[in-house]
């Protein structure tokens, strides 16, 4: 919690809120995809005290409610860092548009939803105990889909990416999926 120097890459979060805990110094976010349950809360924030974190390049689902987007950082024109003594300016949104906007993050990131995937059901809010099975879920993307092509090159990240530009998410449409864990060595 609360660290800084955080590189937050490709990934794909599924989850009530994808905040990343705390508060955060110098965080960079891109080539995401922070998908909501339906919680009425924001489906992203960003809690930074610093004025020099940024996020771009993502894709966003949305929890519904008028506060799906919060960026919340020391007031505007504040060069030097905060720290947990000094209270955070609170900046909410009820869209990817307005918060781009008052913002200036996220100006090159898109609105998604779960039929980007090829089998990820939206979680069922209304029972909160289920556990799903990994072995499920399809988290690839459908072709077509709002998140291919939509993100930029990070070097040796997106390193082999297909098409115009790097897709959203963790997985790369049309290429093999990475084995994850232990494995044999030849």
């Amino acid at each position: 919690d609360t660290p800084a120097g955080v590189y937050v890459y490709q990934n794909t979060f599924v989850a009530g809120d994808t905040s990343p805990g705390g508060p955060v110094s110098n965080a960079h976010l891109r080539n995401n995809l922070f998908l909501g349950t339906g919680a009425k809360r924001p489906v992203y924030q960003i809690d930074t005290y610093t004025n020099y974190s940024t996020s771009d390049y993502n894709g966003f689902d949305t929890n519904g409610g008028s506060d799906n987007f919060a960026w919340n950082s020391p007031p505007d024109g504040t060069a030097a860092d905060y720290d947990y003594t000094h209270k955070l300016t609170v900046r909410r949104f009820p869209d990817l548009k307005a918060y781009a906007a008052a913002t200036g993050q996220d100006r090159h990131s898109v609105t998604v939803d779960y039929k980007i995937f090829v089998n990820v059901p939206k979680p069922d809010r209304s029972d909160p105990q289920r556990l799903y099975n990994p072995e499920d879920m399809d988290f690839r993307l459908r072709p077509h889909s709002a998140a291919i092509d939509a993100g930029m090159e990070l070097p040796t990240i997106t390193d082999g990416y297909a098409g115009k530009a790097p897709d959203l998410g963790a997985y790369e449409f049309g290429q093999a999926i990475p084995d994850y864990g232990p494995r044999e060595m030849p």
